[in-house]
């Protein structure tokens, strides 16, 4: 990966982040404010799609050999740590309804851990294939019609996103792609505003099961055997938002984009500080207006605070230990697919 490509990895990491931690500051009051829930949509249409699509694009060299089998093994050692650390947290302090105290049910946003595990598995087989990226697309469709719940291991969001960690594994970071990029930065951008304003009069009927991805059709109430139709729709219009997304992150290097590189460490604490924020009941006492500055204000301390040096070198030895304190998930050096 050249200067510019890893510039434009760790801008597109750090902006992405950024909107992760601050739809979850305001989600507490998407219910108060039209404006803020309009946002939170309008949002929720590519964040998840883009964060795993720069999942794809870190994952071009992975291989199943040792390096690729330790970054496994690391995956899995941070969902057993924050799964046993979120779940005692909730019981604790948060009291999250709904909340199922499971290894085999993420814990709120751990399911990325869970799916990011389950794509890197699945990638090297659907290279195999002859349209690997269309494949997926259909395994998408088809997981809504999963008879089981959608929860159970990030099954529904493992498949339902998993073609836009292909299409990262697929995109090229080269000039020709930047230049495309420019030029479609105008038509993809007043597309998705076109798309915001359907948010902002009719994003009240729209069923947030269906950006979250995280359940079956038939868990949301739909019986119709075309539902597939609707998140077919929904591909096309996550696609248009994340191409004018990309098509503003920049290329080169800013002073932000070394915190780009320990997006890592703001993605798994920053649940924790900001649930105790939120189950302290301070957002219940704001007026709209003063809790969305604060919210705003709280997602951009995060995010600062969690992207420095210190809490690397700090988190880095629990989140990230050595082949050898990793000896219940150490595997063996395997050809596991020859």
């Amino acid at each position: 990966m050249n200067k510019r490509s890893a510039a434009f990895v760790n801008n597109l990491k750090f902006v992405l982040i950024s909107l992760v931690v601050a739809v979850n500051a305001i989600e507490p009051l998407i219910g108060r404010s039209a404006g803020l829930r309009t946002l939170y949509q309008t949002i929720y249409t590519f964040h998840i799609p883009m964060f795993v699509f720069a999942m794809g694009l870190l994952a071009k060299n992975f291989r199943f050999e040792h390096q690729g089998q330790r970054a496994m093994a690391f995956i899995a050692w941070q969902y057993v740590l924050f799964q046993t650390v979120y779940s005692l947290a909730d019981a604790g302090l948060y009291h999250a309804p709904g909340i199922v105290y499971s290894f085999f049910v993420p814990y709120s946003l751990l399911w990325f851990l869970c799916s990011h595990f389950c794509w890197r598995a699945m990638l090297p087989l659907f290279l195999r294939l002859k349209h690997p990226l269309l494949t997926a697309v259909l395994f998408g469709l088809a997981a809504g019609y999963w008879p089981g719940s959608g929860a159970l291991l990030s099954i529904s969001r493992t498949f339902v996103f998993f073609p836009f960690f292909v299409a990262g594994y697929y995109f090229r970071m080269d000039q020709t792609m930047q230049e495309r990029l420019r030029r479609w930065r105008l038509p993809a951008t007043a597309l998705a505003a076109i798309w915001c304003t359907a948010l902002a009069l009719y994003g009240d009927r729209l069923p947030a099961a269906w950006l979250y991805g995280n359940t079956t059709y038939a868990q949301m109430g739909i019986a119709d055997s075309y539902a597939g139709l609707t998140r077919l729709a929904l591909y096309a219009v996550q696609t248009v938002l994340s191409v004018a997304f990309l098509s503003w992150i920049p290329w080169t290097a800013k002073s932000w984009t070394g915190l780009g590189g320990r997006t890592l460490y703001v993605f798994l604490l920053h649940g924790l500080l900001l649930k105790a924020v939120i189950a302290s009941g301070v957002y219940a006492i704001l007026t709209v207006p003063q809790a969305t500055v604060f919210a705003f204000g709280l997602a951009a301390a995060l995010v600062i605070l969690l992207s420095q040096r210190g809490v690397e070198r700090l988190m880095h030895p629990v989140m990230e230990p050595s082949p050898r304190q990793l000896s219940g998930f150490h595997w063996r050096h395997k050809r596991i697919y020859k």
